[in-house]
């Protein structure tokens, strides 16, 4: 037998050559030049759609506690109507003082007393609408003969929108 001139010749080493690391290389940087569009866009739709889900809530719940504000309107004490004492399109006063109103650029939630909390801030518009018994919009509001009420609330890109009718007229023919 003769002995191989170049006996390791056939050994494999570890490791790449420069060419095999070039051409990796070459081929992640494309795959990633696709991948990283897809990444950045899906990221900011991401960013905006919690934004917007974060705007709407904060409005729903300003919007759900108005409407019930509303139903439970109570009756004046000599019956003739619900015990509103003012009611225009930026506010809901009862007559002891509680009610809805728009001040700046808050919603606000008065308590008797005058204690008030903020229901939502940054409100760009509020707009309060009432209708008779045969829900027929009221051009004048008479406080007594309100049965429904109309509640929109617009805030940044999400505006809502909200009826309700006082319980008060349940059982007296007047709903």
């Amino acid at each position: 037998m003769k002995a191989l001139k170049y006996p390791n010749c056939f050994v494999m080493h570890g490791g790449f050559s420069l060419l095999e690391m070039i051409v990796s290389m070459t081929v992640m940087s494309i795959i990633a030049a696709v991948v990283m569009p897809i990444i950045v866009t899906s990221t900011d739709a991401y960013a905006v759609s919690r934004d917007t889900r974060a705007d709407t809530d904060r409005v729903l719940y300003a919007l759900e506690r108005s409407a019930r504000f509303v139903r439970e309107t109570p009756f004046a004490a000599d019956a003739s109507g619900l015990a509103v004492g003012s009611a225009t399109t930026t506010q809901y006063l009862l007559a002891d003082g509680s009610g809805i109103r728009l001040s700046g650029s808050e919603l606000e939630l008065l308590k008797p007393g005058g204690v008030s909390s903020v229901l939502c801030v940054d409100v760009d518009r509020i707009q309060i609408a009432y209708f008779d018994s045969s829900g027929n919009a009221m051009a004048i509001v008479i406080p007594a003969q309100i049965h429904r009420v109309s509640l929109q609330i617009q805030s940044g890109p999400v505006a809502l929108e909200m009826y309700a009718m006082p319980r008060s007229w349940i059982g007296r023919g007047g709903g």
